[in-house]
């Protein structure tokens, strides 16, 4: 079950509510079994076909076909969050795709992206997981940020040869390659978009950050595990935003059985219990450094149903109690 990172959906809730209401916009997440508050966290991961299902309910919502790409020209630089601010730290566009492609995993686990050569030209795609799920519209919607990182180097007027889409041409394209200013090359099995091979050593022209890699890792809650494991860890604090803690409905959500689920934990030497206090203990100190939030509703934000148990799982956690920790990690005033 591959997850991705949820700034990916950007401007997605915005333009749904604006389009077709707010009925529709909590229709489409929920349909695809995603709370809406926690998809509006930018450091959570949600299942990736949930996030695919998202795009196509909300464009049927509203009607359109171009409503993909619509969400994507509205995803100005760093949508992405720190990951694409990292990824444009690159000394020239070569070493800013390089980046991308070594990277890519803080965004979507089991993801791939390439930098490939035809003829004189380079094209960076993105090859999408084979789902057994509709993806028109996610696809349509990483061509602006990608033209977007691109834009950074090369200019804000500079266009590309063509671009690239991973599914057929269908009967209502045009109303895609005319929002694009350049061909669509229909089909191809990847999300791409190509320049002159030369376009590869035009230096940065923005003010870059000073994102390191050591700063994507810190950032990542999920960094300590590898797949499966990391998109099963992720998929159990997306539910935890939720208050909901069983084994059952994590390993539903991420498309395997409870067993297969122990059996991942158990080959990292885990439990449920103790990935559970390793995920609650982490979104605990987050709640009391971070919100005002009482201890008792941060006690039922964590699944807990008495205030007792939550202090004194913190207790065991931490070595003080929640109060405590909430006193020291305020700032002297």
């Amino acid at each position: 079950m591959p997850v991705t990172r949820t700034t990916g959906l950007g401007p997605l809730p915005k333009l749904v509510a604006k389009h077709a209401g707010e009925q529709a916009l909590h229709h489409a997440f929920h349909s695809e079994g995603l709370s809406l508050t926690a998809a509006e966290q930018t450091n959570l991961f949600v299942p990736h076909t949930a996030m695919l299902g998202v795009f196509e309910r909300a464009a049927r919502h509203v009607g359109a076909r171009e409503f993909g790409l619509s969400v994507g020209q509205g995803m100005a630089f760093p949508s992405f969050g720190l990951w694409s601010e990292y990824c444009a730290c690159g000394a020239t566009l070569g070493e800013a795709i390089f980046r991308i492609c070594d990277s890519v995993g803080f965004q979507q686990t089991r993801s791939v992206v390439a930098l490939e050569r035809e003829e004189t030209f380079a094209v960076l795609r993105h090859y999408p997981q084979r789902l057994n799920v509709a993806n028109i519209q996610h696809s349509d919607h990483l061509l602006y940020p990608m033209l977007y990182f691109l834009q950074l180097f090369l200019g804000a007027h500079w266009r590309p040869a063509w671009f690239e889409l991973n599914y057929p041409r269908d009967a209502d394209a045009r109303e895609i390659e005319t929002r694009l200013p350049a061909p669509v090359r229909f089909g191809t099995g990847a999300v791409g978009i190509a320049m002159p091979a030369a376009c590869l050593t035009a230096p940065c022209t923005w003010q870059q950050s000073r994102i390191t890699l050591s700063d994507l890792t810190v950032e990542d809650p999920v960094q300590h595990f590898s797949d499966p494991l990391r998109s099963i860890v992720a998929l159990a604090m997306l539910r935890l935003m939720e208050g909901k803690t069983d084994l059952v409905g994590t390993a539903e959500l991420a498309g395997v059985s409870s067993r297969t689920l122990q059996r991942s934990l158990s080959a990292e030497g885990l439990n449920y219990r103790d990935l559970l206090d390793r995920i609650r203990s982490r979104r605990a100190k987050e709640l009391l450094s971070e919100t005002t939030l009482t201890i008792t509703e941060v006690a039922l934000a964590l699944g807990y149903s008495e205030h007792a148990n939550f202090t004194r799982a913190f207790t065991r956690w931490m070595g003080q109690s929640p109060f405590q920790y909430r006193r020291r990690s305020q700032p002297r005033r």
